[in-house]
């Protein structure tokens, strides 16, 4: 059984992989209109790779919607004849469907664990990210007895770890640096928004260290981010002193004291092959990318995009006289999309919209009561502040809530200064019938099942699932009354009622028993 292969890396996720006579591409991200409303771009430049090879893939995976994984403007153009497209077999269709209106007529959606051959020699088998409302997958590829993992930035439970760890992944390709918009966003003065960065991209550097540990992998490949911020309000964010967003550099020396296997490190371009006697192989096919000035590389990169980028923003419509009102209709079908998430929310949201034809909106949800209104005179829990322009691509369907948060083209602040789940379920996934009932049916689960957690001598009787994305909760230690959940890292003080003190707003559901031994009933103590 051959163990014979070529692994080219394209930059942030994309790999492109030849075996057996059969190429394979992922998550390729090659476009010069980056991602995310021409906010995101990659990072390290690999606008000068050629792109023939890619064409020719005879698989194309797809790991995910997001633009940094699924590049509609470099797929519109990628030749169709042979290609087959494989992705995970989804909740819903949605993504399938995209893909298909790009032209593409080959679309294989594997279930969870199915193995599908490439070739003889060659086979791959998706897995899902577990929270069912999120599309988002990794790949395990097989080539002879090499294993290789493609996890990008999809989460794998703790549950999951043994499984990996028996088959014995050979290499592993995982996300380590930081992939949304909160700090950034926030209203938090300069010192503050430092502290929760740091604090940030260190939980997401120990995440990546222990998986990588856990399930014992030989080599290791910290990829899929950062991306380069190339416009002056966002320019910051590329330095890891000011965000979440540090580079594969300026974590290496950390990460590789800290790895048991071998941490390497990739460039686009770069080929990785196993030798005869399995030792690795890497050659640097583009030994004059010297990223070391990385403030000069980026002061380039930022005038070689600025007219592309320019030319998007100047060729969004301006709104029309009529916008304020088409956009409440809008915010009105998301919220009753579900009745249950907005009593949920709980809470005076805003979203101000700036520019030609703006205005103010108010979502009043606190109470179970449900309005919206065009002013009002108290506070806000929560304040949106868009462009006109970017929030008519919500109203007119040509892009998503998800699409506007990466992006960073908005501004927030919330009161208090926590993190509302429900309403950014609505937002995110209101528009999708199927998702939006995920969400409710995880977490009405969430609080219909109870476990047992001890600390010392106290004991509680809490709810199984974490109320924010139900990740399973019945493996986790208990310290000082505080449970964190694995998957998010929210903090939950189960002395206050399940408050949660990190992270979030929604509370941890407790049961209590003061006489463990004889007790048979528990009593309710937080809803």
């Amino acid at each position: 059984m051959s163990d014979s292969f070529s692994l080219k890396f394209l930059g942030h996720a994309g790999i492109l992989l030849k075996a057996d006579g059969v190429t394979l591409l992922c998550d390729p991200w090659m476009s010069e209109s980056g991602a995310f409303l021409h906010s995101w771009h990659q990072y390290p430049p690999n606008d000068f790779l050629e792109r023939q090879d890619l064409y020719d893939a005879d698989y194309l995976y797809i790991s995910h919607d997001h633009d940094d994984h699924f590049d509609r403007d470099f797929l519109k153009d990628f030749p169709k004849h042979k290609v087959t497209v494989i992705i995970a077999e989804f909740l819903t269709d949605t993504f399938a469907r995209e893909i298909a209106k790009l032209g593409f007529t080959r679309i294989l959606q594997l279930k969870d664990w199915e193995s599908y051959h490439l070739a003889e020699n060659f086979s791959v088998a998706v897995v899902k990210d577990e929270s069912l409302y999120k599309i988002d997958s990794a790949l395990l590829i097989e080539v002879g007895n090499t294993k290789i993992l493609h996890k990008n930035d999809c989460h794998i439970p703790d549950e999951d770890i043994p499984k990996y760890r028996k088959l014995g992944i050979d290499f592993l390709f995982a996300q380590f640096s930081g992939a949304m918009w909160y700090p950034a966003t926030y209203a938090y003065e300069a010192k503050k928004q430092q502290r929760i960065a740091a604090k940030l991209k260190q939980d997401m550097l120990d995440s990546f260290v222990d998986f990588a540990n856990n399930i014992c992998a030989k080599h290791v490949f910290h990829y899929a981010g950062p991306p380069a911020f190339l416009e002056d309000e966002l320019f910051h964010l590329n330095f890891q002193e000011n965000g979440i967003f540090p580079d594969q550099w300026d974590v290496y020396e950390e990460l590789a004291q800290q790895i048991n296997g071998n941490l390497s490190l990739l460039l686009p371009g770069d080929v990785v092959k196993l030798s005869s006697d399995r030792q690795l192989e890497i050659t640097r096919q583009f030994s004059s990318l010297e990223l070391s000035q990385k403030a000069l590389v980026l002061d380039n990169y930022k005038q070689k995009r600025a007219a592309v980028i320019q030319s998007y923003l100047s060729s969004l419509p301006q709104p029309d006289q009529e916008f304020l009102q088409e956009f409440i209709v809008y915010i009105q079908q998301l919220f009753s999309a579900s009745i249950y998430l907005t009593e949920k929310v709980n809470a005076l949201v805003k979203f101000t919209l700036t520019g030609v034809n703006g205005g103010s909106v108010y979502v009043e949800t606190r109470d179970r009561e449900f309005a919206i209104m065009r002013s009002c005179t108290e506070t806000p829990n929560y304040e949106f502040t868009i462009d006109t322009a970017i929030a008519n691509l919500l109203v007119e369907g040509k892009e998503h809530w998800e699409s506007l948060f990466l992006s960073m083209r908005f501004k927030a602040k919330r009161r208090p200064d926590a993190y509302n789940w429900p309403l950014f379920a609505i937002l995110r996934y209101g528009n999708e019938p199927k998702l939006i009932a995920q969400v409710e049916k995880t977490l009405q689960a969430a609080e219909n099942e109870e476990f047992i957690v001890r600390d010392g001598e106290k004991e509680y009787h809490v709810q199984r699932y974490c109320p924010h994305a139900g990740a399973d909760l019945s493996q986790v230690e208990v310290h000082n009354d505080k449970l964190v959940c694995p998957r998010h890292r929210w903090v939950f003080d189960l002395r206050c009622q399940g408050k949660c003190i990190v992270g979030g707003n929604m509370p941890l559901k407790v049961y209590q028993s003061s006489e463990i031994a004889s007790q048979k009933t528990v009593e309710e103590v937080n809803v």
